[in-house]
């Protein structure tokens, strides 16, 4: 059985078309579901991934000039202790 070459044409083009035509949706829903994502999210506090860079940043420096205040504090004490004992 011998298959015509111009059927097999068509039906090539036509499978291709489709495909094109499923590229094109697959991109639109896409977009669309992106667009309704950033739209709920939008709705919630949600912090991006470089703000919370910053705030680890100003977190850490934070807790490390607490550590420094809490050394002088104790220095501070016990120079107090050390002039209470003095006559």
């Amino acid at each position: 059985m011998q298959i015509d070459s111009k059927l097999l044409d068509e039906l090539a083009e036509k499978i291709s078309g489709g495909i094109k035509a499923l590229g094109q949706v697959k991109g639109e829903a896409e977009a669309q579901i992106r667009s309704s994502l950033e739209s709920a999210f939008a709705n919630f506090d949600v912090v991006t991934g470089e703000r919370m860079q910053v705030q680890e940043a100003l977190l850490a420096q934070a807790r490390k000039e607490i550590k420094t205040l809490e050394s002088r504090i104790k220095a501070l004490e016990a120079q107090l202790k050390q002039d209470d004992k003095k006559p």
